[in-house]
């Protein structure tokens, strides 16, 4: 009882082993599987000669057999039709040697038959034999297995597996052809009606038949080796300049972004597609640079408020606790420059949503004259000696942002203002040109040279650096301003004359 106990209990914890493991297999069978496909699709990475090359090659050779089924097709054709005229050619001879000879046949009937390889046979209603050349055992009447063949006008073509002893056999080795073209009609001899039968055994056309389709195939597959080997040479060297190519880009690293693909030598679309790379370059180049340009104007505008912030912040530590002058003048001076650097650092967060399309904005319909006169009350309450006022403002409506706009219209206010000398004029102007509404900001400033004028927008950028400390700013106000425009749909042209002033023309979508 212990033993068969003891052996249940093995049994089940066997069982119980099986399953888990069976369990962990059906587990783990997916995650294998996908790794194995992942594997093999690796290992199968086929290059784009090889592809060209095997696709080549295919289409090559589904030719080559088409046309050579089409030979070997003609061929038989030929072939069977010249073995049919040469039957009833021999059928006719067989029936003037019986319509010579009512008794029976003449020796002339054996002859044809071990000549011509034929096998003729006379049999009559009943399908007994009555006369052939060939053993009387080996001799086949088709009489009624006319719907099992090809007619070939009054032959038809069958397959028979009777071996035949003909006169170009080779020695007494019989003939074994697969196929036989019979004729047989009826005929009158010795006063009743007989069915003549001339068989000829197509072992000839077979054979030939055979050796043509031996020597297609050779030639087939040494046209293909011969397609395979040039055309792998040829297509590997077309896809050279896309090695290249590879070579080249593998190469270039942040530090290396002026390397550029040649494109002389072709004119095909790899030049095409190197060109399309080089401008792509060209981009993300002028981009980093822009960015490294960026980074360094931002921390050279950061490091200044920061310093003075430091220097008040010592001074204060030093023998400012208990001076009262110099303890406002701190307090002062640091709120001033977080003031400045807290404005800084929202005008770079602005650009930089504006960079990622994160600005939200808020369009509503706004009447562009009210805007117009709140800019020029507002800046007339903070600016003196400076002539601010409008000559045209027509009644336009437009659907846009009246914070973020009036935000751009103040921005190439403030840049007048700073520019144009004491009694000189600002004129905003608004009218309608066409399906678009223009915004006008004219001053009669210092103007801005040619050199600088395509420059004007970039961050940081100002065209006249002497003139930096005097007339404050951050050099973001024109860049945030575009930026504005560009999210109304909107375009900026700004022309200007050294002395004379700067004229900038914004056209908005009404």
């Amino acid at each position: 009882m212990k033993h068969e106990r003891r052996l249940f209990k093995t049994l089940w914890q066997t069982i119980k082993f099986l399953f888990s493991l069976l369990l962990m297999i059906i587990k783990i069978l997916p995650v294998t599987i996908s790794k194995f496909y992942k594997w093999l699709v690796k290992r199968l990475h086929f290059s784009i000669t090889f592809k060209i090359t095997t696709v080549y090659a295919v289409i090559f050779t589904l030719l080559l057999l088409f046309f050579n089924t089409g030979i070997c097709v003609a061929a038989i054709a030929y072939l069977g039709l010249d073995a049919a005229e040469d039957l009833n050619r021999n059928y006719q001879m067989v029936v003037s040697y019986l319509t010579e000879d009512t008794t029976m046949p003449p020796e002339g009937i054996n002859q044809l038959a071990q000549v011509e390889q034929l096998e003729i046979t006379l049999f009559d209603a009943s399908q007994k034999i009555l006369y052939t050349t060939a053993a009387q055992d080996a001799a086949t009447v088709y009489y009624e297995q006319t719907n099992e063949g090809i007619f070939l006008g009054k032959c038809f073509l069958t397959h028979s597996g009777n071996q035949f002893y003909g006169a170009h056999s080779y020695g007494d080795a019989p003939y074994q052809s697969g196929f036989v073209l019979v004729l047989k009609d009826t005929h009158v001899w010795n006063s009743q009606i007989v069915h003549v039968q001339v068989t000829r055994y197509l072992a000839k056309e077979t054979m030939a038949v055979g050796i043509l389709f031996i020597s297609l195939s050779i030639l087939t597959i040494l046209a293909i080796i011969v397609v395979v080997i040039i055309g792998w040479r040829k297509s590997k060297k077309m896809l050279k300049p896309v090695e290249v190519m590879t070579k080249t880009v593998k190469n270039i690293t942040i530090n290396a972004l002026d390397t550029r693909l040649d494109v002389s030598g072709s004119q095909d679309e790899l030049k095409e597609l190197a060109e399309t790379f080089n401008s792509m370059l060209d981009r993300i180049q002028h981009s980093y640079e822009q960015q490294q340009q960026f980074v360094s104007d931002a921390s050279h505008e950061l490091r200044t408020p920061i310093a003075v912030i430091q220097g008040y912040a010592n001074l204060l530590d030093r023998w400012g606790k208990n001076d009262q002058a110099v303890l406002e003048e701190a307090i002062g001076s640091i709120k001033t420059e977080a003031a400045n650097m807290q404005e800084l650092v929202e005008k770079l967060l602005f650009l930089a949503r504006g960079d990622k399309n994160r600005l939200q904005i808020e369009k509503k319909d706004i009447l562009l004259p009210e805007l117009i006169d709140e800019v020029i009350k507002e800046t007339k309450l903070i600016t003196k000696n400076k002539n601010i006022f409008s000559q045209q403002c027509d009644n336009i409506t437009l659907r846009a942002d009246r914070k973020l706009l009036k935000e751009a219209i103040r921005i190439f206010v403030d840049n007048s203002i700073k520019y144009t000398p004491e009694g000189g004029n600002i004129i905003i102007n608004c009218y309608a040109e066409n399906a678009k509404a223009v915004l006008t900001v004219e001053d009669t400033g210092i103007g801005i040279s040619a050199e600088d004028l395509p420059h004007i927008f970039n961050r940081f950028y100002r065209a006249d650096k002497s003139r930096t400390k005097q007339t404050g700013g951050t050099g973001l106000g024109l860049a945030i301003a575009k930026r504005i425009i560009q999210l109304h749909d909107g375009t900026i042209k700004v022309s200007s004359i050294l002395n004379q002033g700067t004229k900038v023309k914004v056209l908005l979508p009404r």
